[in-house]
């Protein structure tokens, strides 16, 4: 290809940066999003990552993530063989390409329009409300694990019809957190192909496949997006769609809820404007009435939350041929690693990247320009569920503001690139009001 260059290599930083980026990986994995962000500050916007037998093509710029997202999508594959992704979820929606993506998506969009999301709403005011109950008067809470019960449960309720909870959500917690590990970067990264699925894994394909079972002898209205899977997909691909978008859809909402606890108890102005936003609110069906408009600045800690620590902080594709992204060229068969969560922290762009400050979203603010503000992807393939995603933050930030009051330990925190992007370390101290 003429006029275009290949993308500076990570084997060429400078040694102190090249050590400060070994440095990041003290943690293993989990500390891949340090390491790029070393690699940007050394070689700019688009660069190919050495690691092991895993070389990549990272891009960040807005150019670079437009021309993959939109303009040259048909380029690049949603499907690289190999990945964990694929073997755990085989002929998903989240891993395939063309027709065949664009079917399931369509079967499943009426269970994101808005009419469904409005009465999803109190459905999950109940759930977080059930949750709350278990909460210490006073104590400390693990953010990520209280969360996350909150975000499968309500996931279920919503798009299954089934109210997972008891001595069932504990049998099956230890395959879901498997499944994640799993997906996550580890080995696999360093061979360029994942091992087979863990035998732990079972148990939660186990407890789909009972509630898939289940749906079908007690059918409702409104359909739920498990009835119009059923009503169109024969069983397997059944369990590819609703195992994935069970994991897809309560992961993320874990992470962002995780980090937005942690980051307003670090931050006491923003955590005092949340929840006196919060306890003006009402309760209850009140509360499930609400839209983003009502809650300003919850919205914004949340839009911020999402800016800081994207949970899907990265998208993964193939080229299919030789290309180009913003001036480099991309090789047939090539990895790229879209990286939202350095397009978001980008200094060019953006006032004070790395800082907390949910002010930026108020009075009118929003992303510096097209393609530097990706929390939920872009493009055609956007994620489905991000207006339920929005929703259901909303509502849980906004009602647990509402009963306890929030510090922090002295523990430290830190974000661990896993399936997506979470914190790790620290714990929550909660006083209930």
């Amino acid at each position: 290809m003429t006029g275009v260059k290949a993308p500076p290599r990570t084997d060429g930083l400078p040694p102190t940066a090249g050590l400060r980026a070994l440095w990041t990986l003290r943690y293993g994995t989990a500390g891949l999003y340090e390491a790029l962000e070393v690699a940007r500050a050394g070689l700019g916007e688009v660069f190919e990552l050495g690691f092991g037998g895993f070389r990549p093509v990272v891009v960040a710029s807005p150019r670079a993530l437009r021309q993959a997202l939109f303009e040259r999508r048909e380029l690049f594959s949603w499907r690289p063989e190999g990945d964990p992704a694929v073997r755990l979820f085989r002929r998903s929606i989240l891993v395939t390409d063309g027709e065949e993506h664009d079917r399931a998506r369509a079967v499943m969009a009426p269970a994101f329009e808005p009419e469904r999301l409005r009465q999803a709403a109190a459905v999950v005011v109940e759930v977080i409300e059930e949750e709350l109950e278990g909460w210490p008067t006073e104590g400390r809470v693990e953010a990520v694990e209280a969360m996350r019960r909150v975000a499968w449960r309500a996931f279920e309720r919503v798009f299954f019809g089934y109210d997972l909870r008891g001595a069932e959500l504990e049998r099956s917690l230890p395959g879901l957190l498997a499944a994640l590990r799993y997906i996550g970067p580890g080995p696999w990264v360093l061979r360029g192909r994942a091992g087979r699925v863990p035998r732990r894994v079972r148990l939660l394909e186990a407890h789909v496949r009972h509630v898939v079972a289940w749906r079908r002898e007690h059918p409702g209205e409104p359909a739920t997006m498990l009835d119009l899977l059923l009503g169109t997909f024969d069983l397997e691909r059944v369990r590819d769609h609703a195992l994935t978008m069970l994991i897809a859809g309560h992961d993320t909402s874990t992470a962002q809820l995780s980090w937005a606890l942690h980051l307003l108890a670090r931050s006491p102005e923003w955590l005092a404007r949340a929840s006196r936003e919060a306890r003006r609110a009402p309760a209850g069906e009140g509360l499930a009435s609400l839209g983003a408009h009502d809650l300003p600045v919850i919205d914004a800690v949340l839009k911020e939350t999402l800016r800081l620590w994207p949970p899907i902080h990265v998208g993964g594709r193939r080229a299919l041929r030789e290309t180009e992204l913003d001036g480099y060229v991309v090789r047939g068969g090539q990895r790229v690693m879209l990286s939202y969560f350095l397009a978001q922290r980008d200094a060019a762009r953006w006032a004070a990247p790395r800082a907390f400050d949910p002010g930026r979203w108020l009075e009118g603010g929003g992303p510096p320009g097209a393609y530097t503000y990706l929390p939920f992807g872009g493009g055609p393939r956007n994620c489905i569920g991000a207006a339920f995603a929005n929703l259901e933050a909303r509502l849980v930030l906004a009602r647990v503001l509402q009963r306890f009051d929030l510090a922090v330990t002295r523990r430290p925190l830190r974000g661990a690139m896993g399936a997506t992007l979470e914190p790790r370390g620290g714990l929550l101290k909660v006083r209930r009001r």
